[in-house]
């Protein structure tokens, strides 16, 4: 049914108001139905049994909670020592927000007659995106509490004027965000700088933790908003024929929206800079927006640390590949300094010697696995090389399951360091197939749909690095991870990877349903499940031989 989604690549005809007409009335009753589901969300959202992290608005807003009592008086059972039922609830529900939005993607497919430039589609996306989003806003419990560690992390800066790096909310529990801190109370903060600075400017501006719960979720939101045009603009000038349906699958998208507006997530602000800096990309001709382009990547870096595996992709990307080695070399360095420069800038003012660059990289917890693919492959060497020490009387202090985790983790690694190599040589001979310099390459036109080959070529080693980088390195996984990765798949055509990442969208999300059956065998396997079912699809698919669906 998936590929059914896809929009087939004509021209759109004139004279189409009817079906432009038909299908936004469509997309409108389906925005109703997600819209009354948020609204379920939110009345479902105190329930014990899901283990959400409460927060204060039920407090300073009692009128948040009315609709979980309203549903728990009709439905006693709800409220009883039956954490199956509610974990089911929610996790049904979480399915529906995908199964509309999918419905919402066959609805654009089925007229693809619609006039895709008209501004009334923009409108409709980003009057549906804000109020699904507004809702998500009053959530009265959160699926993280990573929000509290922002405002403790701003707060550390500007009320106690202490080094974040060193400084854990366990050593200050009068701070106000310290009883909504659950998850991290023992850790300092490791944020990026320009986010650092951002969270005391926000902490500033009131003492309340409610007001200031607001403040960041609002921010979050702000950022999906203007993801939205920038998706528009980006989608316009490289896939016109794709900009309605792309748009909308980062507009709609319930992960996105859920971990953007629902709990606040500075990753919204990352995929702002990063689109940002696409859309500078584009316009690379004036070398106002070649400079731009390379500020935004610069201070997406400064966001969050993960636009790192972006950065050099993007040097490579704009040097002039018909150089001699030397030259390519020298402007591949300077454009990857000149990225650089703004994060070592924003870090300096932190910067503690010796004591931040400790602080930085004992946080990284290489010793642990927590819902990462490495972790789930790691099981059955663990078994492996357990059976074989006690096989072979190994001495008692040789540690068999760190070694297993050893071998996963450097094996991997070495495999996604091939895969990153790879995608520098796929950058160059797209480079090359154009042989133009970057400023001559925008006037080009590549197909018929004015796509840039080079471009979609550097976009897919966005999102094939990252994504690797999930699956191989991260030691640690958790659902707003994906979104690393999503702004970079809308810009995409919607292949057989792209229906795998947003497969991805949807599972990764049932995470948080899962914490309902921590006593079930299914949590044993949730990694499985939420990584195993975008991937057996993809190689099903490929095994098919359905390579391209577009």
């Amino acid at each position: 049914m998936l590929n059914k989604l896809l929009p087939i690549s004509t021209p759109p005809s004139t004279g189409v108001k009817p079906q432009t007409r038909h299908s936004l009335w469509g997309l409108l009753w389906l925005a109703i139905a997600t819209e009354l589901l948020y609204l379920f969300l939110l009345a479902i959202s105190p329930l014990p049994a899901l283990h959400l992290s409460p927060t204060p608005l039920p407090t300073s807003y009692p009128w948040l909670v009315q609709p979980f009592q309203w549903l728990t008086s009709g439905l006693p059972a709800l409220t009883l020592q039956f954490v199956e039922l509610p974990a089911l609830l929610f996790g049904a529900t979480l399915l529906l927000f995908n199964v509309l939005y999918v419905l919402a993607l066959r609805s654009l497919h089925t007229h693809r007659d619609i006039d895709m430039k008209g501004s009334r589609w923009l409108l409709f996306l980003l009057g549906s995106a804000l109020l699904f989003g507004l809702t998500l806003l009053l959530l009265p419990r959160l699926f993280s509490d990573n929000v509290f560690t922002y405002i403790f992390a701003g707060r550390t800066l500007t009320s106690y004027h202490l080094d974040p790096f060193r400084t854990t909310p366990a050593q200050i529990p009068s701070d106000p965000s310290y009883p909504w801190i659950l998850s991290s109370r023992h850790e300092a903060s490791t944020y990026a700088p320009l986010w650092l600075y951002l969270s005391a400017l926000i902490t500033q501006l009131s003492a309340s933790p409610a007001f200031l719960l607001l403040l960041f979720k609002g921010l979050a939101l702000l950022t999906h908003l203007l993801n939205i045009l920038l998706v528009w603009s980006i989608l316009g000038r490289i896939a016109p024929s794709r900009r309605l349906v792309g748009t909308l699958l980062y507009a709609w998208n319930p992960l996105a929206l859920i971990e953007l507006a629902g709990n606040g997530h500075n990753e919204g602000l990352c995929m702002f800079l990063l689109l940002l800096g696409t859309w500078c990309l584009l316009r690379a001709r004036q070398p106002r927006y070649a400079a731009g382009a390379l500020l935004c990547f610069g201070l997406a870096v400064s966001t969050n640390l993960i636009a790192l595996l972006v950065l050099p992709l993007y040097a490579w990307f704009s040097v002039d590949h018909t150089r001699n080695p030397w030259q390519i070399a020298l402007a591949f360095t300077w454009r990857l300094l000149a990225m650089l420069l703004p994060t070592l800038l924003l870090f300096l003012p932190l910067w503690n010697g010796a004591n931040t660059f400790f602080a930085l990289t004992s946080a990284i917890d290489m010793a642990h696995f927590v819902h990462s693919p490495a972790g789930f492959l790691a099981l059955p060497l663990r078994a492996l090389f357990t059976w074989f020490a006690q096989l072979s009387h190994m001495p008692s202090y040789l540690n068999p399951v760190a070694s297993a985790d050893l071998t996963v983790r450097a094996s991997a690694t070495f495999v996604f360091v091939l895969i990153y190599m790879r995608q520098f040589g796929e950058i160059r001979d797209a480079r090359l197939a154009v042989r133009q310099p970057l400023p001559e390459q925008f006037t080009r036109k590549i197909d018929p749909e004015g796509k840039l080959a080079s471009i979609d070529t550097l976009v897919n080693g966005w999102t094939i690095t990252i994504f690797w980088y999930l699956i191989l390195v991260s030691g640690w996984f958790w659902p707003w991870y994906v979104l690393w990765l999503f702004w970079a798949v809308v810009l995409r055509r919607l292949d057989l990877f792209s229906i795998t990442i947003l497969m991805l969208t949807a599972t990764a999300l049932l995470l948080y349903a899962f914490t309902g059956f921590s006593r079930d065998p299914i949590a044993t396997y949730q990694t499985a499940i939420i990584f195993g079912l975008p991937l057996v699809y993809l190689l099903i698919a490929r095994i098919r031989g359905r390579h391209a669906l577009e």
